[in-house]
């Protein structure tokens, strides 16, 4: 007679097949096997959002896909394969508390049914905060700021930053100096840049008390003092008092966040400020923060913009990487001039004149580096095709809604930068 083993207990199926799977994680996969430089080569083409997903695969795979080193290289391919990125911030909220966004590929700016694009849902946006506002966008990460409505509040602004690649979202945490300290008003300013030394993006927040002028004549001189500045390290996750203050004989600043067109401002290591002097209206200079010394400094304009003039010019910018600044003159040209070498004030070059406009024209800056964005005297906005010599309306943007005062055009790419900090 043939004896048969008694039927194995119920509970060791499913321990054989854990087993079983516990080995197959272990063993690498075929993309695994391949030498690091042959794969690497081969993920660097993926999309941000689908390499990811693939951190989740090994420890191996996380690794590879979060060396800085990679990460660089990706983000290196994204801009120079023009897979550049239009963003459309609209400042007011939607009455459910939402950000209207729209993204769409730079090669085609008119959409003809845009779709919105919703923020992380770990954002909650409190009630009283009513509107938003773009400061600055860097590597495919950009920095906004919720506001609430009053602009003399007990409330500060709640800043983010969030990479839309991979819908990721990082809310900083209050910075020292308040602006609800309780003073009449505060001049505001906050701004984000990259720091290439250190590998780090920073946001940078300065302010200054003021009293409210009693009549127009008393605007030039109203401001009390500037406060400290502070600077936050995403690389450190929080925020610090600098010894450096910003330039006191700085009577008003023309601030990049306030600009219809958010460039690439700050991604050298610098952020710029095109400032007015103290009891001056026609005097202006350039001031600069560096980031990696945490300082500030100044950089003339160009000395062929008469000052007398000066109260037509518009706007910073930047052009091929190189700052620049436009100037619209009395006759309708609209001047812009290059800084071919940073921080040199001989290196100053008139690149374009663009003559060709009838009617009111406001220029508004470089996007991508390529189209011109101008505001037209029909109360459109417009991209100029320098190459082409054509005006191409951006219909998107002319919506009963949103007037083009209250929108920011960002432009970003595809990016694997992580928001959370360094450990």
């Amino acid at each position: 007679m043939i004896l048969c083993p008694p039927p194995a207990p119920r509970e060791a199926a499913p321990k054989r097949k854990l087993a079983t799977m516990d080995k197959l994680s272990k063993q690498p996969t075929t993309m695994e096997k391949l030498p690091e430089e042959l794969l690497s080569d081969i993920l660097i083409r993926l999309p941000a959002k689908r390499l990811a997903q693939f951190r989740c695969v090994s420890k191996p795979m996380n690794a590879l896909l979060s060396q800085p080193s990679f990460i660089k290289s990706h983000l290196h391919r994204s801009i120079h394969n023009n897979d550049e990125m239009f963003m459309v911030f609209y400042s007011e909220l939607c009455l459910d508390g939402e950000i209207p966004i729209i993204a769409h590929p730079s090669h085609s700016p008119v959409i003809e049914n845009p779709n919105f694009i919703n923020l992380p849902a770990s954002l909650t946006i409190p009630p009283g905060y009513t509107h938003s506002s773009i400061l600055g966008s860097l590597n495919g990460l950009i920095c906004f700021a919720l506001w609430p409505t009053d602009t003399v509040s007990d409330r500060d602004p709640i800043i983010c930053i969030w990479n839309p690649s991979l819908n990721a979202l990082r809310i900083l945490p209050p910075y020292t100096i308040l602006a609800s300290l309780g003073f009449e008003g505060i001049d505001l300013h906050i701004r984000f840049g990259y720091d290439p030394e250190t590998d780090d993006y920073k946001v940078v927040k300065f302010s200054r008390l003021f009293q409210r002028p009693v009549t127009a004549f008393e605007s030039l001189s109203y401001f009390k003092e500037w406060l400290q500045v502070e600077v936050y390290s995403m690389r450190k996750g929080s925020w610090k008092l600098i010894n450096d203050r910003f330039p006191s004989h700085v009577g008003w600043i023309s601030d990049f966040a306030d600009l219809s067109i958010i460039g690439s401002d700050g991604h050298d290591g610098h952020i710029h400020w095109l400032c007015g002097l103290n009891g001056k209206i026609t005097n202006h200079a350039i001031v600069a923060f560096d980031l990696a010394t945490e300082t500030f400094g100044e950089i003339p304009l160009p000395d062929s913009i008469p000052q007398y003039k000066m109260d037509q010019t518009k706007l910073l910018g930047h052009l091929s990487g190189n700052l620049c600044v436009m100037s619209y003159m009395e006759d309708g040209d609209i001047e812009v001039w290059v800084m071919n070498e940073y921080g040199m004030a001989e290196s100053w070059v008139k690149h374009h004149v663009f003559s060709q406009f009838s009617g009111n024209i406001v220029p508004l800056g470089f996007i991508l580096n390529k189209e011109f964005l101008l505001h037209d005297d029909k109360n459109r906005l417009a991209l100029y095709d320098q190459i082409a010599a054509k005006v191409n309306s951006l219909e998107v943007l002319a919506t009963s809604r949103f007037g083009f005062d209250r929108v920011k055009i960002v432009s970003y790419v595809d990016s694997l930068v992580w928001i959370a900090p360094a450990n």
